[in-house]
């Protein structure tokens, strides 16, 4: 089965309302990424999440709990003027849209899911190099 084959599950939940429709800026990318490279380093917040990570929880509302029970995660989101539920809507909006244009740049993807939001698509499309350094050395942070 083809990328273009496999099923999506696209139906609407709260949670993928809410990601759809939070709008990513330079700013925020930018306090974001400061914030998941200190959190994915700060041995304090691994030891917090062990296998438990907050990205691995079946809703927003659980992620959040957990992110929000972790001081150490907690006082490195408080100076990017980061709540820990807003951490957790653009850790999905921006992976999610950045893989989806890089998908549709490649030929990959006709069109956007309907998940994908096309004020987002249209920033990441238009700082899609910019953003694609940025990511870069975070995604490899452990």
């Amino acid at each position: 089965m083809t990328p273009e084959q496999t099923p999506v599950n696209t139906a609407e939940t709260p949670d993928r309302k809410e990601i759809r429709e939070y709008r990513l800026n330079m700013d925020v990318v930018q306090r974001y990424l400061g914030a998941f490279k200190a959190i994915s380093n700060d041995a304090a917040v691994k030891k917090c999440f062990n296998s438990d990570a907050p990205g691995n929880a079946s809703t927003l509302d659980i992620g959040e709990k957990r992110l929000s029970a972790c001081p150490a995660a907690v006082a490195i989101l408080k100076p990017a003027g980061l709540k820990p539920r807003e951490f957790m809507v653009i850790t999905a909006a921006l992976f999610s849209d950045f893989i989806a244009v890089g998908m549709k740049r490649e030929g990959k993807l006709k069109e956007y899911p309907p998940t994908i939001s096309p004020e987002n698509a249209a920033f990441i499309d238009q700082n899609f190099d910019k953003l694609q350094a940025m990511i870069a050395p975070v995604s490899k942070a452990k």
